[in-house]
């Protein structure tokens, strides 16, 4: 739904000096076992923000992104290193079973509609080898600002209260642009939100039906983070938490 933006040379920029978070190094830490020597896949791998830690923990490391300026972003900066352009729609480039660990990282999976995600999941799970762990995030629908509307920012300094302004003008026309292409079901929406100033469709789900999806598609959820690395269960209040992060199993 996304593409365009995330080929853009300011996104790209932006993506570079991102760290990882801190569930995903927790997870990356507990899971060191699932990870370490074996064949690891870094879909979503943008440029290469997750890239490094893992090409040093696996015995075979390959990133892929649906952007080419990501792709090639990374490939700049990691000489030597696997990056493929594809998407995980279609990932008939690999075997099945081929991979130990999947990372679909910084809710990469959530800039796609419902249909073509599910598809995505059944690739992940083809290339996944049995019992080996798919790690994810996935914007939450429980959480308090998951819909917005524009608001405008006021500085004291004049050079920065332009830029509000025209930032707040052009969050108001992204959201005119994208509001009727909103989709809002029981099981998952599709919100026009705060990122990039409006311009964007993003995936929601809550973790109830997000554990639900994965189940149908054959994983078991192991494990549900929030955004500070706090551990979740079905019961816990995650309404500040922006996104969730997931550990899944595939089982047969």
């Amino acid at each position: 739904m996304n593409k365009k933006r995330y080929e853009s040379k300011s996104v790209v920029s932006a993506y570079i000096n991102m760290r990882l978070q801190n569930p995903e190094v927790m997870i990356i830490v507990k899971h060191r076992e699932s990870i370490s020597g074996k064949h690891v896949l870094d879909i979503g791998c943008g440029s290469g923000r997750t890239t490094a830690i893992l090409k040093n923990l696996s015995s075979g490391y390959v990133g892929l992104d649906y952007s080419l300026e990501m792709v090639e972003s990374c490939r700049k900066r990691f000489e030597g290193v696997s990056f493929l352009h594809g998407d995980v729609r279609d990932m008939s480039e690999f075997k099945d079973g081929e991979f130990d660990y999947v990372m679909f990282s910084f809710n990469g999976l959530d800039s796609i509609n419902h249909e073509e995600r599910l598809n995505g999941l059944m690739e992940i799970r083809r290339v996944l080898k049995q019992e080996g762990l798919f790690v994810f995030s996935s914007h939450n629908r429980n959480h308090r600002y998951a819909i917005s509307n524009p608001k405008m920012k006021f500085s004291t300094t004049p050079c920065k209260q332009v830029g509000n302004i025209i930032k707040y003008f052009v969050s108001i026309r992204n959201r005119l642009r994208n509001k009727n292409h909103q989709v809002f079901k029981d099981q998952y929406a599709i919100i026009n939100d705060v990122a990039h100033d409006y311009a964007m469709l993003t995936y929601y789900i809550d973790k109830v039906n997000q554990v639900k999806q994965l189940d149908d598609m054959g994983f078991e959820t192991i494990e549900m983070y929030d955004t500070l690395g706090n551990m979740l269960d079905m019961d816990s209040v995650d309404k500040d938490s922006a996104w969730i992060y997931y550990v899944a199993k595939k089982f047969v």
